[in-house]
């Protein structure tokens, strides 16, 4: 049985007065007869219409669940009736209406509740889909402030309200489309206004953020859609590989700046310390004038702090961390002193970027290095993401480096793993432990440092093709030899000097320098025998 009900809102209008028009929701029957009562006592003739805009179905029949499903048009409500009618009398049916009747803002909303915290890359993801609720309006806002609201109730961290390091999004409204409304052009027109702020390799990975949320949603959460709009999206092409190495004296700059930078962090952190016993036990009449008198202290003892600070390199050690193991930039800040063998020369790392473990080798001056670090903190390298990044800045303008990321001494580290050796057996690094020193899970991507093993490999090939014996081939008759193959029989040789015939095991005379190969010799290894017909 199927049940077609208006549910379109009530208007009231009066005629020559359009600001009195106030229109009421379907369930609202009574206000609509109050307004209405108080404009027939200002002598005003109000008239009551209803929209058709919203109509539901509700179709129950045996053998199948109950289904509810809102239309825009009772046009459009009978065609999914008779739809529906259809499919079931033909065993075809699909239920869209689970899809049709929540948007993908809510559906984000969800994700990041249930979802993100079990994906690797979460807090990326956070950051990005609560971005879009952001910029997406009004409605948007009100799904944020449920969604803060929800994690409070799950004593779950809120990340703040603004979001001051991103790039905001336009034409993202549509996320409030109902979910079999979202369209591939919907997705499109917002890919090709990202391309106007953000670099291709962005876009493309908000747009994988996508994709993982259509997966679920149709795979795992059971909304069907007649076709997920993300198959015929056509990504941006673009290639951000980069090959940036350390050239000319770079490296011993980098280590210099990263010494400097040392020194300038300890010795401010000395410094305030120092101001902190000095202005100890001091009172003061207001907050500016405790601060004159420490801008003061400090001052003073500036010069001091720097002669007597006691260094920590650890920037230094972070910088020949990367250049010496080859880490990912994450896998070294969330390394911990629990997870270091000095004895075995390994770092643990419990998950990287492929979701696999895997060790880090350890050379023992980089062991030496570490063990000049304080061990105030479980992290061997305890600095968040944000310092790091201005640290590294300041380190490179100091250096005088330009285009280098902190990235690129990965890719430093593995390169030199490649070239070591000079060709000779076993003074270089196999492709098996090459893929162990990289962590890379698929060969494939050491592809890009094939071309570093090129010269090694020219100087192995001459080696071992050196010792190997040569095939020359047969050699071939010249044409002053004056032999004919008709000379030549199963049995004897002819000598074409004098004409006789000699026996084949006979040797032959030959004027030929001394050390060349005789005439015999050469007709042997030229013969086939074959048998004589009589």
């Amino acid at each position: 049985m199927a049940t077609v009900q208006n549910r379109s809102r009530f208007r009231v209008t009066v005629r020559h007065h359009p600001s009195l028009t106030r229109e009421f929701s379907y369930n609202r029957l009574a206000e609509v007869k109050v307004y209405m009562a108080e404009l027939r006592e200002r002598g005003l003739k109000p008239r009551v219409d209803q929209l058709a805009d919203h109509f539901e179905v509700r179709i129950r029949q045996r053998g199948y669940p109950p289904l509810s499903i809102t239309c825009a048009s009772e046009v459009e409500a009978e065609a999914f009736v008779r739809k529906v009618e259809e499919e079931h009398s033909r065993g075809l049916f699909v239920d869209y209406t689970k899809a049709h009747n929540v948007t993908l803002a809510e559906l984000l909303v969800r994700f990041l509740l249930d979802e993100s915290s079990r994906r690797r890359s979460c807090e990326l993801e956070r950051y990005k889909m609560e971005g879009w609720l952001a910029d997406s309006g009004p409605a948007g806002e009100r799904l944020l402030v449920r969604y803060r609201d929800e994690l409070r109730r799950r004593n779950q961290p809120v990340r703040p309200a603004k979001f001051q390091m991103r790039d905001s999004a336009t034409h993202i409204a549509w996320i409030h489309k109902r979910l079999t409304a979202v369209t591939t052009e919907d997705i499109d027109i917002f890919m090709r206004d990202r391309l106007e702020d953000v670099a291709p390799g962005t876009v493309d990975r908000e747009l994988d953020i996508l994709s993982s949320v259509f997966n679920v949603v149709t795979k795992v959460w059971g909304y069907r859609l007649q076709e997920n709009p993300m198959t015929g999206v056509r990504r941006p092409r673009y290639f951000n590989e980069r090959d940036r190495r350390l050239v000319g004296d770079e490296e011993q700059r980098l280590l210099a700046a990263a010494r400097a930078e040392d020194h300038a962090r300890c010795a401010e952190a000395h410094l305030q310390r120092l101001v902190d016993s000095a202005v100890e036990g001091l009172s003061f009449t207001s907050v500016s004038a405790r601060k004159k008198v420490r801008a003061a202290r400090s001052a003073e003892l500036r010069a001091h702090a720097a002669t007597t600070c006691r260094v920590v390199p650890l920037m230094e050690a972070f910088v020949q961390f990367q250049l010496m193991a080859g880490p990912r930039r994450g896998e070294t800040l969330d390394l911990t002193w629990a997870r270091l063998d000095f004895d075995a020369q390994t770092a643990f790392i419990p998950l990287t970027k492929n979701g696999r473990t895997r060790k880090l080798s350890l050379r023992s001056d980089l062991l030496d290095l570490l063990e000049r670090l304080p061990r105030t903190d479980g992290r061997v390298f305890p600095i968040g993401v944000d310092a790091l990044a201005a640290a590294w800045k300041r380190i490179c303008v100091t250096a005088g480096v330009e285009d280098l990321h902190i990235h690129d001494l990965r890719h430093e580290a593995i390169s030199r793993v490649a070239e070591l050796g000079d060709g000779t057996p076993g003074s270089g690094f196999g492709l098996v432990e090459l893929q162990a020193f990289s962590g890379h899970r698929d060969t494939r991507m050491l592809l890009r440092y094939a071309h570093l093993c090129a010269s090694r490999m020219a100087r192995r090939l001459d080696e071992a093709f050196a010792k190997a014996p040569v095939h020359k081939g047969r050699r071939r008759l010249g044409g002053g030899s004056e032999v004919k193959v008709a000379n030549l029989t199963a049995e004897t040789l002819v000598d074409t000097a004098t004409g006789t015939r000699k026996a084949a095991d006979a040797p032959v005379e030959s004027t030929a320098p001394l050390g060349s190969p005789s005439p015999t010799d050469t007709l042997r290894q030229n013969v086939i025998t074959l048998p004589l017909r009589r």
